[in-house]
């Protein structure tokens, strides 16, 4: 049994704080330029003459749908309260209807009749109606903050699946503007994604990756390991160098050539989109194959648990967070009572079940977060975050499992170990390893006071306290 993994994908916090920050910021610019644009459309006069030509752009629905998704992702932040995570499905949710309305008049000329419901925009040639580009990319998105904080296996994927779809439009539309493809972003002249849409979508894709990166697939991103760090250099390079490469083919094109300008704008998106997975899939590999090896290092082979160098790596920050936390972290030390005799009666492959037997004890009575290791031919240490009365207990169930296989008459041996104490709250330690020594010494004082009883304790040791 181990402790907390040492993945290689476990998250960087240096970045996820740099993460934060820019999602602040997103969040910041995205609500200025919305709600600007949704002021204008309410007091055209008043507001919309202080904004610049194009303002009109965004539909009034567009921008409130952007604002609500926005508004959305902010509510939906970590440590939320309750009512707040409610606001922000509500907030997805009318974002969705929006985004469903626009895509149902695009497709099927009827809608839910939202596009004129705040205001009139008698101008335009189909009034209220925002780009089949960003109802789509509205509707996505809605979807996307629904289902964003999703960490089952299932929903995680949709999610992750529905964050690539919207890079994949966001890059479309911007290759649209790029090489001049303009349906690519729209389908008229007043029915369009905007430039300043556009840079909204951005911001908001960016929001989504960057909370799946703390949840789903691109957590690889965040992470600490060597792929993590390689797919942070790559991946701007995969996604922009496309774009320059072709965007330099266009400006050194024929202005005539319309067609090779939708090949370029379409195939540098999907190319994009491709080095882009192919840079996530690259770095969990080197993860998968660092963990390995990291693994491989820290184990012990026969039992799986930490080998010395990674309980004591591990136990050194535990004691770390213990006095930073002020908490509790005690270590039990234990020592078997009968492996020589056991190898030398019965054989080494006997005295290596005998091992194996002692681990698969600590790894069934000890939790998954405690740090269980053997550190030595028969010890096996454990550092559990608790007192010395939770570790009596602890201690007591052991022996309670302990006489349960030895009774069960499966094995040509009887399973006895030694154990002591010592607990970080009752001493002075500075390092790890002297607590561990202490709980050595104890149990060291153990075993000789069985020796003095001329007494086995078969499959239970008394514990000796840190005084």
């Amino acid at each position: 049994m181990k402790g907390e993994s040492l993945s290689s994908s476990q998250p960087d916090l240096t970045i996820l704080s740099r993460l934060h920050a820019g999602q602040h910021a997103a969040v910041a610019i995205i609500a200025v330029v919305t709600a600007l644009v949704c002021l204008a459309w309410i007091a055209p006069g008043l507001i919309g003459a202080l904004l610049p030509d194009g303002w009109s752009l965004m539909k009034f629905n567009t921008g409130l749908g952007l604002l609500l998704a926005a508004a959305s992702f902010s509510f939906a932040q970590e440590r939320r309260s309750a009512q707040q995570l409610k606001l922000s499905l509500l907030f997805a949710s009318m974002a969705l209807l929006l985004g469903l309305s626009a895509l149902l008049v695009h497709v099927f000329d009827s809608g839910l009749g939202l596009e004129t419901l705040f205001v009139a925009d008698t101008a335009a040639s189909r009034p209220g109606l925002m780009s089949l580009q960003s109802s789509a990319f509205l509707f996505l998105l809605s979807l996307t903050l629904l289902l964003n904080r999703s960490r089952k296996s299932l929903m995680s994927k949709v999610s992750d699946v529905l964050a690539m779809a919207l890079i994949i439009t966001s890059l479309i539309i911007f290759s649209g503007y790029c090489f001049g493809a303009a349906g690519l972003y729209g389908q008229s002249a007043d029915t369009v994604t905007s430039p300043h849409t556009l840079v909204c979508m951005l911001l908001l894709t960016f929001l989504v990756v960057s909370r799946r990166a703390e949840y789903g697939v691109f957590s690889v991103i965040v992470g600490v390991g060597i792929g993590s760090r390689i797919s942070r250099m790559a991946a701007p390079i995969a996604l922009l160098l496309p774009f320059a490469m072709s965007y330099g083919f266009k400006i050194s094109a024929s202005a005539g050539w319309v067609s090779n300008a939708y090949a370029a704008a379409m195939s540098t998106a999907f190319i994009a989109l491709l080095f882009f997975w192919m840079v996530i899939m690259m770095a969990w590999r080197i993860n998968d194959l660092e963990r390995d090896l990291r693994d491989m290092s820290l184990t012990d082979e026969l039992t799986g648990l930490y080998n010395r160098r990674g309980f004591y790596l591990l136990g050194e920050q535990a004691l770390r967070d213990a006095r930073r936390m002020d908490g509790d972290l005690s270590v039990l030390f234990f020592d078997l009572d009968n492996l020589k005799t056991t190898n030398d009666t019965l054989g080494h492959e006997i005295g290596n079940q005998l091992l194996s037997d002692m681990a698969g004890l600590l790894s069934k009575t000890f939790r998954s977060s405690d740090l269980v290791g053997r550190i030595g031919g028969d010890e096996y240490v454990v550092a559990v975050p608790s007192d010395p009365a939770a570790c009596k207990e602890l201690i007591s169930r052991l022996s309670e499992n302990c006489q349960v296989l030895n009774d069960s008459g499966e094995r040509q041996y009887t399973l006895s170990y030694s154990v002591g104490m010592a607990s970080w709250s009752e001493g002075t330690f500075s390092h790890f390893q002297q607590l561990v020594k202490r709980a050595d010494e104890l149990m060291y004082e153990q075993k000789q006071q069985k020796k003095r009883r001329r007494s086995e304790a078969r499959g239970e040791g008394d514990t000796v306290l840190n005084s």
